[in-house]
């Protein structure tokens, strides 16, 4: 990197030479009018230069950043890069700098994110007993044997490309790699997780038991598409990682509700299925910001469900293991719910089709999720 860095200034210096002053230390650098060749050679080492800047530091601080690290990065690249020569990308990279160097206020028990998980786990208990008892044998669970559990993987994978083709928000797939769906004997905490290092949908094998078959269609929307097999692929910048994987998985709970506005997915194979799992992952927020909460509170807070106490216990307890990153989860999904004017429980009652403003707001969002997303404004609380 210092090699890149140093042919990079160089090249800079050799271009910029003619009609520049010399800069004084904590003077921004800026460079003069060009034309031609030269300027579109100069804005090319100018982004080239911020991108080896941010990879170089990123590759220096691999943990978590406070505002202090953030600065010291903005500080380099404004007395190091012409700014007004980066690319609409590395805007967004700056202006995120900016506001990440701000130092972070007081620590609270994030009230508005207590509230707002609170009435959509209400409205969406009010809808699921709308639907009464479920069928028995609608949510018949895999079980141990082979030809069932290779049933339910043939079962994710034909979702998938339902999906595929339906499109109904009309995302770009056809550049995305091959998508497997596998079991795993990986003891993991969670039934079903997206794997990226291989770009696979792995399902622990001692969870097969547990899982019903309508979930596979739930499990396909969540990892597959237009989930985290789409919301992975590399984009932005690595400085706000640890941020980015939560605004990740709350965009794929976004859109798996937003399928509620889908005529294909309003079945109640679909619907039942949906609701149980976007309840039961707002009910892991609220027992992520309530450490003292029971597992009978927890349970009382899902209300009816397909879902077993055993399977219930699970998720409470990995909820109480990952404060942290549910919390954070939890804004996210908020901040996108409210920026896409898109709720959570709304979606689920087939009032009306998904309209022209909440598509376009999620595919706006879609490009933010690697960087610090907007929080909600008191005025929307």
């Amino acid at each position: 990197m210092s090699v890149i860095r140093a042919v990079t200034t160089g090249l800079l210096a050799a271009v910029a030479l003619v009609g520049c002053s010399s800069l004084q230390p904590g003077e921004p650098r800026t460079t003069s009018p060009a034309s031609g060749n030269q300027g579109f050679l100069r804005t090319q080492l100018e982004q080239a230069l911020f991108n080896e800047i941010v990879v170089r530091f990123s590759a220096a601080h691999p943990g978590p950043l406070e505002p202090k690290d953030y600065q010291n990065l903005l500080t380099e690249l404004e007395q190091t890069v012409a700014l007004t020569e980066i690319s609409s990308l590395q805007q967004q990279t700056l202006n995120a700098l900016r506001k990440s160097a701000q130092p972070h206020p007081p620590e609270e028990p994030a009230p508005g994110l207590a509230a707002w998980v609170a009435q959509e786990l209400a409205a969406l208990r009010r809808i699921r007993a709308s639907l009464g008892t479920t069928d028995p044998g609608l949510f018949q669970t895999v079980g141990p044997t082979r030809a069932a559990r290779q049933q339910f993987l043939g079962l994710i994978e034909a979702s998938i490309e339902t999906h595929r083709v339906l499109n109904p928000l009309g995302l770009q797939f056809s550049d995305l790699p091959p998508l497997l769906v596998k079991p795993s004997l990986l003891d993991a905490q969670t039934a079903f997780f997206y794997q990226p290092d291989d770009a696979s949908i792995r399902i622990t094998a001692a969870s097969f038991n547990d899982l019903s078959f309508p979930e596979a269609e739930v499990i396909a929307l969540i990892h597959g598409l237009p989930g985290s097999h789409f919301l992975r692929q590399p984009i932005g910048t690595p400085l706000f990682s640890d941020a980015q994987t939560e605004h990740q998985n709350a965009m794929a709970i976004l859109l798996l509700a937003a399928m509620g506005h889908v005529a294909f997915y309003q079945t109640p194979y679909s619907q039942i299925a949906r609701i149980d799992f976007l309840t039961l992952s707002l009910a892991r927020y609220q027992k992520a910001m309530r450490p003292a909460q029971t597992f009978a509170q927890f349970q009382a807070s899902i209300g009816p469900s397909h879902y077993a106490p055993d399977r219930l216990q699970r998720a409470f307890s990995s909820a109480a293991a990952l404060p942290r990153a549910l919390i954070l989860q939890g804004h996210a999904l908020r901040s996108l719910s409210t920026k896409t004017d898109l709720s959570i429980s709304a979606a689920q009652t087939h009032e009306a089709t998904l309209t022209k403003a909440q598509r376009n707001g999620l595919l706006r969002h879609l490009n933010r999720l690697a960087w610090p997303l907007d929080a909600v404004d008191s005025a929307s609380e």
